[in-house]
C-alpha cells in the first residue's frame, strides 16, 4: 500500500542508493588512485595538456618575474628527484632527519614524476635488470621507448612494491604515493604561481617547468645509453653525456652512477658538472645531513 501511496519515496530511496554508491566509489577511487603517477587511464591526456600548456609560452613572453618562478622550481622539484627520490630515496646516499627527507619528497612529487614508492620501485628495477626485457625503460627497444615510450607499453607503468618495503613504513611517502592528498605538491605549485603572476606564471612555473624537468629525467634513459662516452666497463649500456649532466642537475653523468650506484657524488673529476652534487656539499657542510656516500671500492659493481 506503501508503494502505492507514496511511490515517490521509492524511487527517492532508490536514487539516494545509488547515489550513495556512486560517492562510495568515488572516494575508493581518490583512495586508491596513484594521482601523482602516470597511468594507463591518464598518460596520453596528462601529457598531451602540460605540454599545450608549456606551448603557450610561445605567446607569453617571459618577464623576470616569469624566468624566476620558472628557475625557482625547476632547481626545487628537480632537487626533489635528484638528491630525493634518487640519490637519497632509492639508493640511500646519504643520511637526513626527517624533515629534510620529508620536504624532498614533497619537491620529488610536485615534479608531477610520480609518488616517491612507485618512483623509486621503477628505479630499484631498472638498476636490477639495466637494460634487458625486464628493464621498466630499456633502450634496447629504441630511442623512443627508453625516453617515454615505456609509459604506453602495456604494463610500462607497473609498481614494484617489494622493492620499497624500506620505504612503505613511511606514511607521509605512502601519502604522497596514492590517495588525493598526492597531488597537492603539484597543485601547490600552481597556486604559488599564479597568486604570483597570474596565468603567465602557471605558463612558466607550471607548464615549461614541468616539461623541461620531464625531459631531463626521460633524456637520462634516452640519450645517454646511446650518445654518452663509457670510462666504466659495465654490463649495461648507460652513458656520460656533459650537456645532460647540466640540464638533468648532475644525472646525465649516468654511467659514473652505474659503475658507483651509492655514491651520492655522480662527478668524478673536477670537470663533470653535478649540481646534485654541489647542493649536497652545502647541506652536508651546514650540518642538515651527514654520511654522504662517495664512490669508492666498496660502492663499485657491476664490472663487466
Amino acid at each position: 500500500m506503501s508503494q502505492t501511496l507514496y511511490p515517490e519515496t521509492s524511487r527517492h530511496s532508490g536514487f539516494i542508493k545509488i547515489i550513495n554508491k556512486s560517492l562510495a566509489d568515488l572516494w575508493f577511487f581518490l583512495r586508491t588512485n596513484r594521482w601523482t603517477s602516470f597511468t594507463s587511464e591518464t598518460v596520453r591526456p596528462m601529457l598531451i595538456l602540460i605540454h599545450a600548456l608549456a606551448l603557450c609560452a610561445v605567446f607569453v613572453r617571459p618577464t623576470w618575474k616569469d624566468l624566476a618562478l620558472f628557475i625557482s622550481l625547476y632547481l626545487a622539484t628537480g632537487f626533489g628527484i635528484t638528491v630525493g627520490f634518487h640519490r637519497l630515496l632509492t639508493h640511500k646516499g646519504f643520511d637526513s632527519p626527517g624533515w629534510i627527507t620529508a620536504l624532498l619528497a614533497f619537491l620529488g612529487t610536485a615534479s608531477m614524476q610520480g609518488g616517491p614508492l612507485w618512483w623509486v620501485s621503477v628505479h630499484r628495477k631498472h638498476h636490477q635488470q639495466s637494460d634487458r626485457d625486464a628493464d621498466p625503460h630499456s633502450p634496447q627497444y629504441g630511442f623512443i621507448h627508453g625516453h617515454m615510450g615505456w609509459m604506453f607499453k602495456k604494463g610500462g607503468l607497473e609498481s614494484y612494491p617489494k622493492l620499497v618495503r624500506d620505504l612503505a613504513t613511511n606514511k607521509f611517502l605512502v601519502l604522497l604515493d596514492s590517495g588525493p592528498l598526492s597531488i597537492v605538491p603539484w597543485l601547490t605549485t600552481i597556486i604559488a604561481c599564479y597568486l604570483i603572476d597570474g596565468f603567465r606564471g602557471i605558463v612558466w612555473g607550471v607548464g615549461v617547468r614541468t616539461v623541461f624537468v620531464w625531459h631531463a629525467t626521460w633524456c637520462v634513459n634516452s640519450v645517454c645509453p646511446r650518445l654518452g662516452s663509457k670510462p666504466h666497463k659495465l654490463r649495461d649500456n648507460s652513458g656520460n653525456v656533459w650537456w645532460v649532466g647540466l640540464w638533468a642537475l648532475g644525472e646525465g653523468w649516468h654511467n659514473n652512477h652505474h659503475a658507483h650506484p651509492r655514491a651520492a657524488i655522480h662527478e668524478f673529476h673536477w670537470w663533470e658538472v653535478d649540481l646534485s652534487a654541489y647542493f649536497l656539499r652545502i647541506l652536508e657542510s651546514v650540518g642538515l645531513i651527514r654520511n654522504v656516500v662517495r664512490a669508492g671500492p666498496e660502492t663499485e659493481i657491476q664490472k663487466g
